[in-house]
């Protein structure tokens, strides 16, 4: 794969505090229907599945209230008469308690599964879109990277295969997680258009996204790989300058990569890189320091 030139991002261009929350409120906003939609679907499902338990429930409440009535005739001494009996088998054969016992086990399941998707999505979104502009903290990596994945769903689902390759001992970095989750975010979201590009234009299928972390001596580094259609070399030089996009008209602002790459590299003092080979894919890396950089000193590839 080839590695194109770095291109530094000139002063002031969405280099401000308000460009970066800007951004990263519209890239949560333009995820807003796809995010609807994955909160939706469960709840759709746990109101279907709340209206069975409610319909087995009553059900059996009858039942029991009539196992309760010819309890208290034999008790009074009054007797079970065969039309009794009769009635109490019919009611057993409209309610069909093998059923019952099958489909409520496995309705209270997808409810819980339900239930988990909805407060997993709505914890990652909490992750997101959590306004920390200033703060420096120690951040999971890995755990940015899985909410991320989650809010994006919507975006992937139908042309990818999302795959995490996560290092189970990555140290926690020094950075501020809601602007280093607005740059694995625009990856996420340019990876999946990228892929589903070439789905398109293969007529179907599933193409991959691939996340990955690792330790790399004095810093920590992300991956985002993609196997879409690649970046044409006449694009390369130019893919970080604000502005720049391949994208068609009202589908991408040309800012996303500047902006990550001035958060990454003049914010943090790291390096956001790329390689790609046209037609097979391009993978994304963002290196971030275990230590944060002295005032003053030169991000790395800010040097002239």
């Amino acid at each position: 794969m080839s590695q194109p030139p770095s291109v530094p991002v000139p002063a002031g261009a969405g280099s401000g505090d308000a460009a970066v929350q800007a951004r990263k409120f519209e890239a949560i906003g333009r995820l807003a229907s796809g995010i609807t939609h994955e909160i939706n679907t469960p709840m759709h499902y746990l109101g279907t599945n709340l209206g069975f338990l409610e319909t087995a429930f009553r059900d059996l409440l009858a039942l029991q209230h009539r196992y309760r009535d010819l309890l208290g005739q034999v008790q009074a001494g009054t007797g079970v008469t065969p039309d009794d009996l009769a009635t109490l088998a019919n009611l057993e054969r409209q309610l069909d308690p093998a059923y019952l016992e099958r489909e409520i086990g496995v309705t209270l399941k997808q409810s819980r599964e339900g239930i988990d998707q909805v407060a997993k999505m709505v914890l990652a979104l909490k992750d997101v879109s959590h306004p920390s502009l200033h703060e420096i903290t120690l951040t999971d990596l890995n755990r940015c990277l899985q909410s991320v994945a989650l809010i994006t769903r919507h975006e992937w689902k139908r042309v990818a295969e999302l795959r995490f390759d996560l290092a189970a001992d990555l140290p926690l970095v020094p950075c501020s997680r809601d602007e280093i989750t607005q740059v694995v975010l625009n990856l996420v979201v340019n990876a999946a258009h990228a892929v589903a590009g070439r789905v398109k234009a293969a007529g179907g299928g599933l193409g991959a996204i691939t996340l990955a972390t690792r330790a790399d001596g004095a810093a920590v580094q992300v991956e985002v790989t993609d196997d879409g259609g690649g970046i044409a070399p006449e694009h390369q030089a130019c893919l970080f300058t604000p502005g720049f996009t391949t994208k068609a008209a009202g589908q991408g602002t040309g800012q996303g990569l500047a902006i990550a790459r001035d958060i990454v590299v003049r914010r943090h003092g790291g390096e956001l890189t790329f390689t790609t080979e046209p037609g097979l894919g391009t993978t994304f890396r963002l290196r971030l320091p275990l230590e944060r950089p002295a005032a003053g000193a030169s991000p790395a590839g800010d040097a002239p």
